[in-house]
Formats: C-alpha cells, structure tokens, sequence
C-alpha cells in the first residue's frame, strides 16, 4: 500500500510544477476576468503557436513589458498599457478595423518576481477574419499541451527555483474548470469555421458549359427557325432543351467558385398602406433579391451542394418576386389598347374554336403542361443568350451605361418576331412584349439566367393553367357533388386542431415563426418557405372548423339555404391541378386584396388616429371581414362583361358566380375574414394566411368531389406536414 502510495505522490510532485505554470499562465486570467466572456478572450489571447487545438479565434498580440518590483499582481489596462511598454510605432501606422484594448492581470504565485507575467494584450478583431470557435475546455488543454511541449526549454535561470506546493495544486487550476464549464453567450461565440475554398473541376465545367450551350441552343433554333434544322432534330426540342438547362446547372456546381463577400442585408420595405406603398415595397424586394442573387452567383460551385441549393433557390426566389414587376409591364403594355377597345375602337380579336377548348380542358396535365414549357424556356434562352451577347459586345466596343439598353431593344426585336409569326392582334403583341421586357430586366439586374427563366417558366404555367381554367368553366355540364355531412366535418377537424395544439404542433406559434422569416440569413441565403406553408396549413384546419361551425350554429337559428354557385361547380369537376391552381389563385388574391390591401389599411389609418392597438386591430378586423364576407354575393364576371372586361357570352357559358345569400353564409364568412386578419397580425407574414385559406377551401372543395374520407385525409396531412417541416426558431 504504501508503495502504491509512494508512487501517486511522486507523480503529483512531477506533476506539480506543470500545474504551476499553467497557472500563471491562465489560472489569474480566468479567475479576475469580469465576466465568461472575459475569461474566454484571456484564455484565448494567451494560448501560444501551432498546435491544432490553440488556434486562435482573434488575430492578437503579445507584449512583454518590464519585469514587477513586487510578486503583487501587476494590472494592465487601456489607460497604463501604453506607459508600461507603448505600442510599436510600426503597428501604431498600420489602420486596423475595431481595435479593442482588453484589460488583464496575470500573476504568479509560484514563481520569483523576475519572472512575474505582465502582459497587454491588444486584439485585433477583423470583420472578415475566418475564426474557429474553440470551447473552454479545448483552450485549457492546449495551454497544457504547450506547457508539455516547451517544459524543457529554460526560459529563465529563475525557472529552476519553481516549488511545488501539493496542498494548492488542485486549487491553481480551479478557475480555469470554472471558467471553462460556464456557458458562453450565442452572440459572443465565434463564426464556425470556414473551409478552404475547394476549386472545383474547372475543365468538367467547361465542358457541360459548351455542351449545354449547344443543346439548349439548337432547342431554341428549333423553336425560332425549325426549317434550319432536321426534322428529327426538331423533333426532340424537348429533350433538348431539357438536357441543356440540366447540363448548365452541373456546370455551375462544377466551377470554381468566386470569392465577392457577403451582400448587406437589404433595409425592410417600408409598407404604407396606401396608394403607391404597396408598389414601393414590391420593388424593394425585386433589388434585394436581385442583388442577393448576384452574390450567390458568385459564391456556387467548388462541387458543393450547399452552395448550389442557396443559388438554385435564390434564382427561383428572385424569378417569384419579380413576377409583380413583370406583370405591372404587361398591364402596361395591354392597358392602352384595351381603353381604345372599351371606347369603341374596333381592335383585332383572336376567337378560339370550340373543338381547341375542349381539348384544352381535357388533355392530360403533364403532357400538357410540358409541351408548353418547354418550348417556352427555350425561345426565353435564345432571347436571354441574344441580350447577354449584345451586351457584352457593346461593352467591348466602348457602349458603357448603353450596352443594356442596345442588348434589350435586340432581344425585344428576336421576341417580337417571334410573336408576330403567330398573331398581329394589337393588344396580345403589346402585352407579350411588355412582359418580355419584364423577364429581360429581371435578367439585367440579377445578372443570372436561372433568374430569367424561373420567371418565365412561372408566367408559363400560371398562363396554361388559367387557359386550362377557363377552357373547362366554359365546357358544357359536369358531374354531380358529394354533400357533406353538416357539423361533423366541422367538429372533427376541430379536433384535430385540439390535437395538433395539445402536441405542441411546431406551427402554431406564429408568432416565433414570424420573427425567424423576417430575419434575413447572412449573404442573402434564401430560405425555406415550407416551414411558412405547413404552419398555414395546420392554420387551415381551424380555419375551417371555425367557419363551418359558425355557419351551422347560426344556420340552427336563421336557417336558409346556400347553394354553391354553378361555376363553383363546375371547377369542382374539372382537373385536381385546375382545383388546387384556382384555391391558390383566390387564396392569393383574396388575402392580399382583403388582408394586405383592405385590413392592413384601415389598421394603419385607426393607429394614425392614437387608437389602442387592441381596439384597432379588432375595428379593422371586423370592418374588412364584413366587406370581405359581402363581395362573395358580387356576380363578378357579370360585372366584369358589363365594363368591357370579357364578353357577355362567356359570363353567360360559365353560369351564375355569384352566392345566394343567407345569414349563415354571411356570418361564418365575415368571422373567418376576422380569423386571417389575426393570422396576419400575429405572424406578420402575408403567406400564413394565404396557406390557410388556400387549405381550408381544398379540403372543402375536394371533399365535396370525393366525399368525407378525402376530406379527413387532407385534414391528417395538414397536421402531418406540421411536424414533418418543423418550423426553425430563429435564423441560424
């Protein structure tokens, strides 16, 4: 036993002194310092040379100064550093950003005052500095491992006088544990760490850039000039173009990446309210997203996925908020001819043919949708790649701010030639082109094509879609609907709704969800919208259960009855993609016409007035829930034929669209207009309400055709989706 003992207490004694140094390197530190924070930068600031684990996460610099008269601690401060041992007149000349002095006092009380540690510490904290966040405990090992490293290197002659003291070797490094088991603040630790650029495959990229370039440009030959080429060649412009627009993207994740900075947060839009607020806001985020884009243009490729995800979604996200601008410059365009047309100027008119209609409402969705977007994205590549050349070509030859001017006006020309070979009614051509302008200055801002083409492939499915719609509103009859069982759809879902908040469901707190959408990631990063949408959807159950049981309750003491209009359902009947495509088009326009336009409105005028915001909020509220639930008693395509906008007949082929009225109906509309104003307000984000009313009219609709098993499985998917896509918390 007493061997054994002998032999701990040597080891402690050899032990002994390493303890001691690490002490007077970081134990005063540490146990002095005013905060963790603290601790951790003088942990940091002190930690020497190359080992693995000692790197820094603050570019810093070490003084020594005079040796102390005393062993009393010797403090260091930001007034005395520089009487104590100034600064180097070489660094003093040299500008660096943020200059922070840190106060320390080091000691030592295991070592002869000669040897007595004072140091100033200045850190050098640069912006852009790449740092590695190192834990308390990884700071303290290096220090040890250091102290094992340089043990033998006598620094001093006094080094050898060192005394081990067995009953305060424990309690030297004690404020180190200490310090290194506290927790640091999020905000104070340092950036992760950032990977060496990886340069990619710069001659894979070359080549599925030449590749694709070829592919995607006899697609668009195909489609400008197809007497050019072999039948079989045009033949396969789908394949073509397909292929190309694949290949083009590989090339982007094969390059080697750029190395432009992050993009400054865009400053939020300032939403009026008013008149032109609301345009002001559109096109503040139309430049911010396009100046994002340009960024992680730069940014994508050294084989990284990450990378290439924040690119492709960026230029998706760019192409969906660039839609209002263009659609602003088509309305532009056609404005014009329809006020001569409304005046009686007699314009040219493109009639369709019944059999064409027909087949419009009844050809099979993918097939459909393919051989009209393909085509599509590939005349936009040859416009794009025309606008693209010009421009360069003009910069070459000394154009300067003209050179996009001179490339759009010859892409404008390629389109309007194209147009022209299919129509020469007055108002298409305008439009066309002034929605093609749109696309081109959507490319000219954010300098991508995957930008552009986004956009147009959106216009493209929104303009097939509404043909689709239209085509099938117009076809005679349609199949008959399945009732639905009166209250307990209601009580079921609501359940539901009782059960996805006794979960805990990830989407219900709005509130929370809001504040991580509103916080921009760094760089511009484009977020996910899945988290916004799932939350809605989980809204749209008690969307629903709300409204259905409001219309019953007051239906029990007012009954009356409310059959749906006839191009309710005839809409009903037609395709599940012309069902879901009208929710989300009347969804869309509903809640940004009602919420964003109507109540956000009113609520901003009431607060002018110095009204309680309680008080406000119910009085805008319940004011624009009433206007809301009324419009849907409005015959609007009536009307609409009435001003000049669409034809007496095709009001007429699409029957009655208007509601009967009754109190129920009225009642339960106007509470679940109170219902998405509250949805507004709590997230503040104009896409929760839109998703719950889009959810809550599909599960409806398509119950309607399909009967209550259809209608309870959405129901369950809404509530699944909310924990499949789990909102995050805050901005990472």
């Amino acid at each position: 036993m007493k061997r054994y003992l002998s032999t701990l207490a040597a080891l402690w004694l050899a032990a002994d002194p390493l303890i001691a140094a690490a002490q007077v390197r970081v134990g005063s530190v540490a146990a002095q310092s005013s905060s963790a924070v603290g601790a951790s930068a003088a942990i940091s600031a002190v930690i020497p040379g190359p080992s693995p684990n000692a790197v820094l996460p603050l570019a810093s610099l070490s003084l020594p100064v005079a040796p102390a008269p005393s062993p009393a601690p010797f403090r260091v401060n930001a007034v005395n550093a520089a009487a104590v041992n100034p600064v180097p007149a070489a660094l003093s000349a040299v500008a660096v950003p943020n200059l922070k002095p840190v106060a320390l006092a080091i000691s030592s009380r295991k070592v002869t005052p000669s040897v007595a540690v004072q140091k100033s510490v200045l850190s050098l904290t640069a912006p852009s500095a790449v740092s590695v966040p190192l834990t308390r405990s990884e700071k303290v090992v290096a220090v040890v491992r250091d102290e094992v490293a340089n043990w033998g290197v006598a620094r001093h002659p006094e080094d050898s006088v060192l005394a081990p003291s067995f009953s305060r070797a424990l309690p030297s490094l004690a404020p180190v544990s200490a310090a290194a088991a506290t927790p640091e603040p999020s905000a104070n630790v340092p950036a992760p760490r950032a990977l060496a650029p990886n340069p990619g495959s710069p001659r894979l990229s070359r080549a599925l850039l030449i590749t694709g370039s070829l592919l995607l440009g006899a697609a668009s030959l195909a489609v400008f000039a197809p007497v050019l080429l072999p039948a079989a060649v045009v033949a396969f412009q789908a394949s073509l173009t397909w292929s190309g627009l694949g290949l083009l993207l590989a090339s982007r994740f094969f390059r080697a990446p750029g190395t432009m900075p992050d993009a400054p947060p865009a400053p939020p839009a300032k939403e009026g309210g008013y008149y032109l607020g609301t345009f002001q806001a559109l096109w503040a985020a139309a430049k911010a997203t396009a100046n994002s884009q340009i960024v992680l243009a730069d940014r994508v490729g050294g084989n990284s996925w990450s990378s290439f995800r924040d690119w492709f979604l960026g230029g998706l996200r760019t192409g969906l908020t660039w839609l209002g601008v263009a659609l602003m410059a088509m309305l532009a365009g056609a404005l014009p001819f329809k006020l001569l047309s409304m005046f009686g100027a007699k314009t040219a008119a493109v009639a369709a043919k019944p059999a064409a209609m027909a087949a419009l409402a009844t050809a099979p969705f993918w097939p459909f949708l393919g051989s009209f977007v393909a085509p599509a994205l590939a005349q936009e590549a040859g416009v794009l790649a025309v606008f693209f050349g010009v421009r360069w070509v003009a910069r070459r030859f000394g154009a300067g701010t003209a050179a996009p001017w001179i490339a759009a006006v010859a892409a404008l020309a390629l389109a309007a030639a194209a147009v022209l070979a299919l129509t020469h009614a007055p108002m298409i051509v305008a439009a066309t082109l002034a929605l093609e302008a749109g696309v081109i200055w959507t490319a000219a801002r954010s300098d991508s094509l995957v930008s552009a083409l986004a956009l147009r492939g959106i216009i493209t499915f929104f303009s097939v879609e509404s043909a689709r719609l239209v085509a099938s509103l117009s076809a005679a009859g349609g199949a008959a609907l399945i009732p639905m069982p009166a209250v307990w759809g209601g009580v079921l879902v609501g359940g539901m709704a009782l059960l996805a908040w006794k979960l805990k469901s990830p989407g219900l707190r709005l509130t929370e969800l809001g504040n991580w959408w509103r916080t921009p990631e760094p760089g511009g990063r484009p977020k996910s919208p899945w988290s916004i949408i799932s939350s809605g959807l989980v809204w749209g159950l008690t969307v629903y259960a709300i409204g259905d049981l409001t219309y019953w309750g007051v239906n029990y003491f007012l009954p009356g009855s409310e059959p749906a209009p006839a191009i309710l359902a005839k809409m009903l009947t037609s395709g599940v993609d012309l069902v879901l495509f009208n929710f989300a088009l009347v969804g869309v326009i509903e809640e940004y016409v009602f919420r964003r336009g109507l109540y956000k409105s009113i609520l901003n005028r009431l607060e002018k007035w110095k009204l309680p915001a309680t008080k406000a909020f119910w009085l805008a509220a319940i004011s624009s829930g009433l206007i809301f639930s009324g419009v849907h008693y409005i015959d609007w395509s009536a009307l609409l034929a009435h001003v000049g906008i669409g034809t007496p007949g095709a009001a007429a082929a699409v029957g009655a669209g208007a509601y009967a009225f009754s109190w129920a109906g009225f009642i339960s509309r106007a509470v679940l207009g109170v219902v998405m104003a509250g949805l507004y307000r709590w997230s503040g984000v104009l896409l929760v309400p839109i998703a719950a009313h889009f959810w809550a009219d599909t599960m409806e609709g398509l119950g309607l055709r399909w009967g209550f098993p259809a209608f309870l499985a959405l129901a369950a998917g809404a509530l699944i989706l909310s924990f499949l896509f789990r909102p995050k918390p805050k901005s990472s």
